[in-house]
């Protein structure tokens, strides 16, 4: 009985010492991702998508420009699971010449489990980016968000409302600049406003007969002086939303954009609702509380 007993035991032993060897062992990978990739022509990093156990999508950005090899575009650098591999590696080149700018990568992991990536190019036109003159600087203005009055109009930062003070800031130049690499999705990069030939900023002063004068203007700088700060600022574009937000000394602003037929580019802000602000006893009094929307109109400088 004591033999069966220790034969047993050792039998145990043996199948645990097995299962250690079993543990120990690396097992063949079932990934198939691709973690990264760089085409050339590539703006930013690639936006990466695992629809489900057999698809993929990648997702890259582009400059729109009419002489794109949209038949011949190289892969600069393709990097991949452990142990996984690819039909296509740097090198190559991928035709996206299709309505959908689409190309296909096929993944195949160790253990031969594959999944197949749409490659996506998206064109971009970073029609902002440049060295801009001012044209003019507007505010606009909605009796009807405050409730008193119905009056709806826009003013010029040159106009009599703000006499001689915001004056300054025609002349002055913007420059926007753009950021090779991409962070967390977002296009990020520089801006400049530059004093111009003057070499001062515009102060938002508004002057209104009966209620404001120039001894005593209405001071809209804390509303409107901070949206496209003195100087140079910070931002991050979200490509979703087309909103630049500018960022100076912790604070930032919304900034979006348009244009017009005539060529001119509008640098539009959205202004917070004021219409729950103090009251005055004036007419003009609204023009703080329903204004709505702070412009920059442009040029490209010549």
């Amino acid at each position: 009985m004591k033999k069966i007993k220790y034969l047993l035991l050792i039998l145990s032993l043996a199948g645990f010492a097995a299962c250690e060897k079993d543990i120990d062992r690396e097992l063949p990978s079932n990934e198939c991702s691709i973690l990264d990739i760089r085409l050339a022509g590539q703006l930013g990093r690639a936006e990466i998508e695992r629809i489900d156990d057999a698809q993929g999508a990648v997702t890259l950005y582009v400059f729109e420009r009419p002489d794109f090899p949209w038949g011949e575009v190289e892969v600069e650098a393709l990097a991949l699971s452990v142990h996984a591999s690819a039909d296509v590696a740097e090198g190559d080149l991928l035709d996206f010449r299709n309505p959908g700018r689409q190309a296909r990568i096929i993944v195949r992991s160790q253990t031969g489990k594959q999944v197949l990536w749409t490659v996506g190019l998206k064109p971009y036109d970073p029609f902002y980016v440049g060295v801009w003159d001012i044209v003019d600087v507007k505010i606009y203005v909605d009796q009807n968000i405050s409730g008193n009055g119905t009056g709806a109009w826009e003013t010029s930062m040159g106009g009599s409302e703000f006499g001689q003070f915001a004056s300054a800031e025609l002349d002055n130049r913007i420059t926007v600049e753009l950021d090779d690499e991409m962070v967390d999705g977002k296009f990020t990069g520089r801006i400049v406003n530059d004093a111009g030939a003057d070499g001062a900023y515009g102060s938002f002063l508004g002057i209104y007969p009966g209620e404001y004068s120039a001894d005593a203007p209405l001071d809209m700088n804390p509303r409107l002086r901070h949206l496209l700060p003195a100087g140079e600022s910070e931002w991050t574009l979200d490509l979703a939303t087309g909103q630049m937000r500018i960022s100076k000394n912790n604070i930032s602003s919304t900034m979006t954009f348009s244009r017009d037929a005539s060529g001119s580019v509008f640098f539009d802000f959205a202004l917070p609702d004021a219409s729950g602000d103090v009251a005055g006893n004036n007419f003009y009094d609204n023009f703080w509380r329903s204004s709505w929307k702070f412009s920059y109109i442009v040029r490209r400088a010549e």
